[in-house]
């Protein structure tokens, strides 16, 4: 038998798909919902409490609930309770970008803008000039983000930058260990180059060849300095 808090999540749940609810629309007042669905009003505010909890709905106080409309300020927030019960470390945060740019290589090369293919151009040029870890960081961040940016689909854009969010709050030093290896190691530089070439020609293959070196590397330099940290204990 579905519990009563359950019929509010329901409920809503149901006018979302049907279109009758979007983001910023406001839900109506708790009387309402209670008698149209045959609860308490103690149910109601439990349901609201969760849809809540879950960021389906924002509550204001004095002013009501409203449908959220922040994704990736949701996805943020599940991600970063992952991370920090342990289900999500470096690994599977690196193997979900891998997955994310490598699909979105395979859109942007035909959907991309010659604004965003000349704009891909000058980041690239901006990141192997720089002489500062954080300019480097800031251009390597710009180049991948415009990557799954120009794939034109909303759901990867946002668990892209949920992911990044993630990266910035919890891991920033190991993305700047990373890209500061620019200045001595050959293959990540050829690594951006080949992205970038790849998306600028409408050339997958070898957009692909340049995910390949970028995230090899990257699992290379974080086992190194695993290696060298157990050595160290």
């Amino acid at each position: 038998m579905e519990k009563s808090y359950m019929k509010i999540i329901n409920y809503v749940k149901r006018e979302i798909l049907a279109g009758a609810l979007k983001p910023g629309d406001q839900l109506l007042p708790e009387r309402e919902l209670a008698e149209i669905l045959g609860v308490s009003r103690n149910s109601v505010r439990e349901g609201l409490r969760t849809l809540d909890n879950m960021g389906v709905i924002k509550s204001f106080h004095g002013s009501g609930n409203y449908i959220a409309g922040n994704f990736e300020e949701t996805l943020t927030e599940v991600m970063t309770f992952m991370y920090m019960l342990k289900d999500m470390d470096y690994d599977h945060i690196t193997e979900f970008r891998y997955a994310l740019e490598w699909q979105a290589m395979n859109l942007a090369v035909r959907q991309a803008t010659d604004q965003q293919r000349q704009k891909m151009q000058e980041y690239y040029k901006k990141l192997i000039t720089a002489d500062r870890e954080e300019t480097r960081v800031k251009y390597d961040k710009a180049i991948h983000y415009l990557l799954v940016q120009a794939s034109k689909n909303d759901y990867m854009i946002s668990n892209y930058k949920a992911l990044n969010n993630i990266m910035d709050r919890y891991i920033p030093t190991m993305r700047g260990k990373i890209i500061e290896g620019m200045k001595s190691d050959e293959r990540l530089i050829n690594a951006h180059r080949r992205i970038v070439e790849g998306f600028v020609e409408g050339n997958y293959l070898k957009g692909r060849q340049g995910l390949n070196l970028h995230f090899r590397y990257i699992k290379e330099y974080k086992d190194y300095e695993e290696v060298h940290k157990n050595g160290m204990e």
